[in-house]
C-alpha cells in the first residue's frame, strides 16, 4: 500500500511525467503494448466463451461477454492513445 502512496503523491510534475512528455513516442508504444494485450485477451476470452475476473473466477454468459467486449473497447482506445501519441507527439 505504501508503494501505491508514493506513486499517487508525485504528481503531474514528477521527473518520470516529465520525461514520458519530453519522449512521447515511448508513452505511445507503452500504450499500444497495453492496448494490444488487452485487447487481444479480450478476443481470445470472448471467442473461447468464457471471461475471468480479476481473482481467475470463469464469468460465462452474458456477462462474460460483457467482460470480454468491454476489454476489447478498452485495448482499442489505449492503441487509439498510443498512435495519437506517436503521431501527434
Amino acid at each position: 500500500m505504501k508503494t501505491l502512496l508514493l506513486f499517487a503523491q508525485r504528481g503531474a510534475d514528477s521527473p518520470t511525467n516529465r520525461w514520458l512528455s519530453e519522449n512521447p513516442l515511448i508513452l505511445g508504444l507503452i500504450a499500444l503494448l497495453i492496448g494490444a494485450a488487452l485487447a487481444g485477451s479480450g478476443a481470445y476470452e470472448l471467442r473461447k466463451g468464457v471471461a475471468h475476473d480479476k481473482y481467475g473466477n470463469e464469468i460465462r454468459g452474458g456477462m462474460g461477454t460483457a467482460a470480454s467486449v468491454m476489454r476489447i473497447v478498452v485495448g482499442i482506445a489505449a492503441c487509439g492513445f498510443g498512435l495519437y501519441k506517436i503521431v501527434a507527439g
